[in-house]
């Protein structure tokens, strides 16, 4: 049987001109052509693990950086944030590629403190749905914190964990701490 197919023509594109820069460049920090950034050698104050929607990406910065006074932190950004944690039994792989990282930032930056958030309309976690029907959300997600919080104290009792839920309420997002 013959498909016929149907040739679409594509609408042209226009892109955005470039947003324009908050600082302007010096001609110090260029070289042959190249912009030079500054390497920064701050110690991490934390281990921050989120989901990486880019509907949240801001909030998660200025949450991170002006509520909770963090101004150099080591972020872990993974679709579903600490979704891994809650489905070990289902997505093994996940669990240990996470856990990995956890135990190596943690070692690495000698840190004492990590902070998990996971948000509201994870998309991630409507896709979770393929693997195990039974998931509520965002209960889920709220459980999952925990879940992370009592396997990270198991494993480094000395680390402090805080867990936050990023609801959002109108076009605007709100941070909850869960204990």
């Amino acid at each position: 049987m013959k498909v016929k197919r149907e040739r679409i023509s594509s609408p042209e594109i226009h892109h955005a001109p470039p947003a324009k820069a908050v600082h302007e460049i010096e001609p110090d920090m260029m070289v042959d052509g190249r912009v030079r950034y500054k390497l920064d050698q701050t110690e991490s104050q934390a281990l921050v693990i989120h989901c990486g929607d880019p509907r949240f990406q801001k909030a998660f910065r200025r949450f991170i950086v002006e509520e909770l006074g963090l101004a150099n932190y080591t972020p872990l950004i993974i679709g579903g944030g600490v979704h891994a944690f809650g489905m070990q039994a289902f997505l093994p792989k996940n669990f240990k590629v996470l856990w990995e990282q956890v135990k190596y930032h943690l070692k690495a930056g000698d840190l004492k403190q990590i902070i998990i958030i996971n948000h509201e309309d994870c998309h991630w976690y409507e896709k979770m749905k393929d693997y195990r029907f039974d998931i509520q959300l965002p209960l889920q997600g709220k459980m999952d914190l925990k879940k992370a919080a009592m396997t990270i104290w198991q494993d480094f009792s000395g680390v402090s964990v805080r867990s936050f839920w990023a609801g959002i309420e109108g076009d605007h997002i709100t941070f909850t701490e869960i204990k």
